[in-house]
Order: structure tokens, then C-alpha cells, then sequence
């Protein structure tokens, strides 16, 4: 073979060495960067796994603790004499009432550290808008005011012949007590809002917490 065609036929082979080298570096290059981005993604995902963990077992433990209420319920009430019936009813409404106010933590999504201010005022505005009902029998909670001017101005008008002057009066004073509970509610509300954020506040208004 010829000194010029050798020349050129080593020339071509490192030419192609040379390529070939490259394309292994730029793929050892780019498994590299895959594999350190594998790692970061496994790293976040393993981090998030114990968080993703205990969301889900959390509603399950709760689901889990509501139905050995409920089955608790059902046993008492089943054993229970009419007046033991209306007690435990009222007991039951206490804690369905206390937990719609403890789930609005999470639907808010309030920190542990959030919550103890906050919570007194979303009470007070729950209380106002959805108040316990009063029971017929066992221990009664104290009425509202406008409870209490509701029921006299009915015991009125039960009556024949109730004089027109006394339901006048009875239904300003009832008037009254609506005014000044509906004040009550909108100084609480303001006071509510002042603590949330607007997300937090879009979320009571859909409740109906706030308007």
C-alpha cells in the first residue's frame, strides 16, 4: 500500500475513534445527569412517601373511630329507657356539633400551632349559625335571647283574645333580639376574617361561615 493512501486510511480510522469516543462520553454523560436526576426524584418521593402515608391513614382511623361511635350509639340506644334516649341523643349532638367544628381544621388546613387561636372564633361564628337545637327532656342548655322571645310571643298567641298592645311588644323585643344577634354574628365573622388568609376565607364563605 502506498505511504499517501496508508496516511489517509489511518487518518479515517482516527476520525471514527474519535467520534466514537465522543459518543460514549456524551452518553456516559447523559446517564450520569438521568441517574442523579433519578436520585433527586426518589429522594423527594421518599421524603413525601411518610407524609402521603400518614394523610391516608389518618381519614381511615377517623372513619374507623366514627363507626365504633356509631356502633356504640346503636347499643346504648337499643338498651335505653325513653328518657336515657333523649340524654344520649343530646350527648350525640354535642359531639357531631364539636367534631363539624374540629374537621374545619383540616378543610382549612390550620398548622397545630394555628389552630388554638383560631379555633375560639370559627366556635363562635358555628355556634351562631348552626346553634344546638334545645332538647324537650333532660338537662336543657341555657336559650338565646331570641329562643326565649320566641317562645314567650308563641305562648301569646296561643292564647284567645291575646291583647294587641302585648304582641306589639312581644314582637319588637323579638325584633330586637334577632338585631342584636345578627350584629353579634357580623362582629364575629369580621373578627374571623381578620385571622384567615383568602384561600381560608373563600373556604368558610362556600360553608357558610362567612358571607
Amino acid at each position: 500500500m502506498r505511504l499517501e493512501e496508508r496516511t489517509i486510511q489511518e487518518s479515517s480510522h482516527r476520525g471514527i475513534d474519535a467520534s466514537i469516543s465522543r459518543r460514549v462520553a456524551i452518553g456516559s454523560s447523559s446517564i450520569a445527569v438521568l441517574s442523579l436526576l433519578a436520585g433527586s426524584t426518589l429522594g423527594q418521593e421518599e421524603k413525601k412517601e411518610p407524609q402521603r402515608k400518614e394523610a391516608e391513614t389518618k381519614p381511615r382511623g377517623d372513619r374507623r373511630d366514627r363507626m365504633e361511635e356509631f356502633k356504640d350509639f346503636s347499643e346504648r340506644m337499643r338498651n335505653a329507657s325513653p328518657e336515657e334516649r333523649m340524654k344520649i341523643m343530646e350527648e350525640q349532638r354535642v359531639r357531631q356539633h364539636q367534631r363539624a367544628i374540629e374537621d374545619l381544621k383540616e378543610q382549612l388546613k390550620v398548622s397545630d400551632k394555628e389552630w388554638p387561636v383560631i379555633k375560639p372564633r370559627i366556635e363562635k361564628v358555628y355556634n351562631l349559625v348552626h346553634p344546638m337545637p334545645q332538647m324537650r327532656m333532660g338537662a336543657e342548655r341555657p336559650r338565646s335571647e331570641v329562643e326565649r322571645r320566641s317562645s314567650e310571643l308563641r305562648e301569646l298567641l296561643r292564647k284567645d283574645g291575646a291583647p294587641v298592645d302585648q304582641i306589639k311588644a312581644g314582637l319588637a323585643a323579638l325584633r330586637a333580639a334577632k338585631a342584636k344577634e345578627a350584629q353579634e354574628l357580623a362582629t364575629a365573622r369580621q373578627d374571623l376574617r381578620q385571622l384567615v388568609t383568602l384561600a381560608q376565607e373563600a373556604e368558610l364563605v362556600l360553608s357558610g361561615l362567612l358571607d
